[in-house]
């Protein structure tokens, strides 16, 4: 049996997780600096191309030195019945550059894929924004005599971020997966055979 493949969990995930970030636009730097004001927040998940409803947003008081980046709690039309350019996550400030008419997302070099878990392998409070591996289950027919043959087929693992999650409808169904992903790994999740999805601590160092 040859040696295993090598793959670098930490970078590929901080690489994937920057480009969502990025995508999601500024971040912010909020606490006593500017005058305190009504702000409009996120307060559920909305993946990019939906419409933003009034059930999505919050108001909360903040301090921030440049308005113009912010919508203001006054402003609620200029945000309910948008569509998020990029995904939105609770807790998230809104900006103007996040919203508009279709979605500017996946960035430039990756790509959405769903994937779809059996029952009980999707990870309790998954949630988007999660860096995740995609990792392959047992090859169609277990690991038989031919071993060395199995394993050499079994795509390697896959590091993205989690856009979007759906439960299981029934005890027969799957969860669904949405995960931002290298666009030059989309082939090797859909060899996956039976695919698990492992949740990356934010610790993760890259293997030499």
């Amino acid at each position: 049996m040859g040696a295993s493949r090598r793959w670098r969990p930490g970078l590929v995930a901080l690489g994937v997780a920057g480009a969502i970030a990025c995508a999601g636009g500024v971040a912010w730097t909020v606490g006593n600096a500017g005058e305190r004001q009504p702000v409009l927040s996120m307060v559920r998940p909305v993946v990019a191309g939906e419409v933003i409803e009034a059930r999505d947003v919050g108001v909360v008081r903040l301090g921030v030195d440049d308005a113009t980046q912010v919508v203001r709690a006054g402003q609620p039309d200029a945000v309910i019945g948008r569509r998020a350019v990029v995904p939105l996550v609770p807790g998230q400030l809104l900006a103007p550059g996040q919203l508009g008419d279709a979605a500017g997302f996946p960035p430039d070099g990756q790509a959405l894929v769903v994937v779809g878990v059996e029952p009980g392998m999707l990870p309790a409070g998954l949630a988007q924004g999660q860096r995740i591996a995609v990792v392959p289950g047992a090859p169609p027919g277990g690991r038989g005599t031919a071993d060395a043959d199995a394993e050499a087929k079994v795509p390697d693992p896959v590091l993205g971020v989690v856009n979007a999650v759906g439960r299981r409808e029934s005890a027969s169904g799957k969860g669904a997966v949405t995960v931002l992903v290298d666009a030059g790994a989309v082939r090797r999740v859909a060899q996956m055979s039976d695919p698990r999805v492992a949740v990356l601590s934010t610790s993760v160092k890259a293997v030499s």
